[in-house]
């Protein structure tokens, strides 16, 4: 019986090691996703003091500027590259901008705008989902100002291609031809 229950608990730790690493990031499901945040957005008015993605509910990455200059400046950053596990999913985003008025236009600074939106993609295996949220300013100067501040995603799905080693001209690979790891952003706690 002893026998019989260590064979047990070693099948239910495996399958427990399983579950945990496709939960933990997909590891060997050939899934990857790859989300990056573009600001597009008018500096002249808008001063981005808060950004949060959240994957399928659980925090990604958040970072918090009150001032607004810190993230304003960075036109275009990486949230998040790496596995995932296959099949469909949520991101979604939160976005806060502050009025940015001198002068005549002072009254801007009174201000602040709550974005949140959210788009659901399908990971496939073998294939990168690129996804760009671009915080943006829409219309012209015709356009209310409360309805100016938006979010948009654009989504690219690509076969998971490893780049090609570098080589000479003769085409002989080099030894430093080796591509560089890519780091996350931030950890993903439990997705």
């Amino acid at each position: 019986n002893v026998s019989e229950l260590k064979e047990q608990i070693f099948r239910s730790k495996a399958k427990l090691q399983l579950l945990a690493e496709q939960v933990a990031g997909g590891v060997g499901t050939g899934a990857k996703i790859v989300i990056v945040h573009k600001n597009e957005m008018g500096v002249a008015n808008f001063l981005l003091t808060e950004a949060s993605y959240y994957l399928d509910g659980q925090p990604l990455w958040q970072e918090v500027d009150e001032v607004g200059t810190k993230l304003t400046e960075k036109k275009e950053f990486p949230v998040w590259d790496g596995n995932i596990v296959e099949g469909s999913h949520t991101l979604t985003v939160k976005l806060t901008y502050k009025g940015n008025g001198t002068g005549v236009f002072k009254y801007l600074s009174a201000y602040t705008w709550h974005l949140k939106d959210a788009i659901t993609f399908t990971a496939e295996p073998g294939k990168v989902v690129t996804v760009n949220s671009v915080g943006f300013e829409q219309g012209n100067f015709t356009t209310p100002l409360e309805e100016r501040p938006k979010i948009r995603f654009d989504v690219n799905i690509s076969r998971d291609t490893k780049p090609e080693p570098k080589g000479s001209a003769v085409g002989v690979p080099t030894a430093d031809a080796t591509p560089a790891a890519t780091t996350p952003a931030a950890s993903v706690p439990g997705v």
